[in-house]
């Protein structure tokens, strides 16, 4: 005998597949198969949620000073920038040039204190000339991701700050 939607019984059905028996096949492979594909997004979301958060981001600057796009009065002595992970400063760079003009001569790069998410540069020969500046960096996260990006300020008038 047949297994049929009518009779809901099974027997011998000489080797032949029923619409019924291919209908509960299908079936168990689409559950098997959503299964694993939900236990796999489980999974990662497991794996991406407890990675640290600094193994998943740049360091993106987060404030500078002289501001970006900021109108300075007097001249700055130094430049900081605010990062947000911990900096390698041996691996990263600051340049600071005027529109039109020279590159401002600097400092070593240091951190700002025990701030290791700081790059700040002491200005020995501050800039006199006023005009568009603009601040390059290139920095490199603890984790080993680069960063690079640069914004501007404007210097109106030449006296010390």
């Amino acid at each position: 005998m047949v297994t049929t939607p009518e009779n809901g019984t099974s027997g011998d059905n000489g080797g032949r597949t029923t619409l019924a028996s291919a209908t509960s096949y299908l079936s168990v492979m689409r559950l098997s198969a959503f299964r694993s594909t939900a236990a796999a997004l489980l999974f990662f979301t497991g794996v991406t949620a407890s990675a640290p958060a600094s193994a998943l981001f740049h360091a993106h600057l987060v404030r500078a000073e002289p501001a970006v796009n900021d109108t300075l009065m007097s001249t700055p002595k130094s430049v900081r920038l605010w990062f947000s992970e911990p900096l390698e400063l041996a691996l990263s760079r600051v340049k600071i040039m005027r529109i039109g003009g020279d590159t401002v001569k600097t400092g070593a790069l240091r951190h700002e204190g025990d701030a290791s998410t700081t790059a700040s540069l002491d200005l020995p020969a501050p800039p006199t000339v006023p005009g568009t500046y603009v601040v390059t960096y290139h920095v490199v996260a603890r984790d080993g991701h680069p960063t690079t990006g640069s914004y501007s300020f404007v210097l109106r008038a030449a006296g010390t700050k």
